[in-house]
């Protein structure tokens, strides 16, 4: 009979690791880091010690003990032995957000590897960025310690679009795009010896987007689901903003401050914040100004065509050259994905270019490059603030430090969102439109909400417990 293991993602949003067994077959729904466990320990930019490998991770429970799929020389490190015996024969990706993605880092590289095309993308961009960093090398990772001279060792991926049929043994998995903030984003429908599973992944349908995720409903429904894993991280919440009203609010935020600096925060992955953004750059005559995260994340995105995303060469796109080491702007200081960058055909400008035209931009470095508004030294403008997930990727100030910043600046701070997870009477729609008979909440840190609206068929995981099925 087939089974599932959590061994996250149960009471808190995020951190997925969904174990599906059927006839001595194990795959992972998707492998990610848990923000929760890892915060209990550490900040943001503090990371566990990587001379003891996988030990630090394991040892504050960031990391659940599973024997038999972690990679040897990580637990060599930590002191442990290297297991010989594979437990999991892959892991299906449904996105590239950390909290689903970045533990696969961890994982032995003979575990088959699942993904959407646009998902390798978009990790692959994202790697250049995060050098030797044990918590994000999914696609290759060098054994350690690290050998500066060794050849990087490659996981087995292999990609899949909407319509695709993958066969692992007795389970077939039939990926459906979604939309969410990212691009690329699947749910699944899996089909093992005895029963129908549907997996949402993370979804919604008030985004540019929305009738992605209304075929995976529809092609969910006609399955006629035994078990449905559903996210909730929105249960609690009644309605959406749309990604136009976005729109319209900032483009009016922006015209009022027509004379003044704006710097806009988003999260960098999310695509359709950075079009919102851009075409109001174009309409009110301004630059969008870039951080080099974002101008390599546009670069990955280019590759699919179908998304339309602007090269960065555009007129409109401006590439932040920040102050590093020496603080002269010597080539010499940056490091080599910059310097491609800083040497190709994009528009560049330095603290001075964006001073000069202060009231012509829209600053869109993120909250962690703040202190680049030491150097620009803006007299008056706009803080737009438009992100507002439980989880920031990007390590935002918390609120009081950064309204400090804003304060000693002269900005006003504004808010304006489109959330990339389902709302509550959305969620409600999408379970009952599949119907499944059992239904299981996720990724929501009100499991009980879902009992409230479906009690007959919410059954309760607990963390590390097998359900059958």
């Amino acid at each position: 009979m087939p089974s599932l293991t959590f061994y996250g993602g149960i009471g808190e949003i995020g951190g997925n690791k969904i174990l599906l067994e059927d006839k001595g077959t194990r795959i992972f729904l998707d492998f990610g880091k848990s923000f929760a466990a890892r915060s209990k320990f550490y900040e943001w930019t503090e990371r566990p010690r990587q001379a003891n490998g996988i030990g630090d991770f394991l040892a504050l429970g960031v990391l659940p003990e599973i024997k038999g799929i972690y990679r040897s020389d990580i637990l060599k490190l930590a002191r442990l032995p290297p297991e010989q015996d594979k437990f999991v024969d892959a892991i299906i990706l449904s996105h590239a957000h950390s909290d689903h993605a970045d533990y696969i880092s961890f994982l032995r590289e003979d575990i088959r590897l699942f993904m959407g095309q646009t998902t390798l993308d978009i990790i692959c961009g994202l790697e250049e960025e995060k050098n030797a960093n044990l918590e994000f090398e999914i696609t290759n990772f060098k054994k350690r310690p690290s050998d500066r001279h060794g050849l990087p060792i490659k996981r087995d991926i292999q990609t899949f679009r909407t319509g695709d049929k993958i066969k692992i043994d007795s389970i077939e998995i039939e990926p459906v795009h979604v939309d969410h903030s990212l691009p690329g984003c699947y749910g699944f429908i899996i089909r093992t010896s005895s029963s129908t599973i549907v997996y949402s992944g993370d979804l919604r349908m008030h985004g540019n987007r929305g009738d992605l995720t209304r075929d995976f409903v529809e092609k969910a429904k006609l399955t006629k689901p035994d078990v449905m894993l559903c996210e909730g991280t929105r249960i609690d919440e009644s309605s959406s903003q749309k990604e136009n009203d976005v729109f319209q609010l900032c483009l009016d935020y922006i015209n009022q401050a027509r004379n003044h600096f704006v710097f806009a925060d988003y999260s960098y992955k999310d695509l359709d914040r950075f079009t919102t953004f851009y075409n109001i750059a174009k309409k009110t005559g301004r630059k969008i100004v870039i951080n080099t995260k974002t101008a390599r994340y546009l670069n990955a995105l280019s590759k699919n065509p179908a998304l339309k995303v602007p090269k960065i060469a555009d007129e409109t796109i401006v590439v932040y050259k920040h102050r590093v080491k020496s603080g002269s702007y010597s080539d010499t200081d940056y490091d080599k994905s910059d310097s491609e960058l800083f040497g190709g055909n994009a528009n560049i400008w330095t603290s001075e270019e964006v001073m000069k035209n202060e009231s012509k931009v829209i600053m869109t470095v993120g909250s962690n490059h703040i202190e680049e508004l030491i150097d620009i030294g803006p007299q008056r403008g706009i803080y737009l603030h438009s992100s507002s997930e439980p989880f920031n990727e990007e390590g935002e100030l918390d609120e009081v430090r950064m309204n400090n910043w804003m304060k000693r600046f002269g900005l006003v701070r504004l808010h304006a969102h489109c959330s990339g997870h389902a709302s509550g009477s959305d969620l409600n729609y999408i379970v009952n439109e599949i119907g499944p008979k059992i239904l299981i909440p996720i990724h929501t840190e009100h499991p009980e909400l879902f009992q409230a609206f479906h009690s007959e068929r919410v059954k309760l995981a607990e963390l590390q417990k097998p359900m059958l099925f």
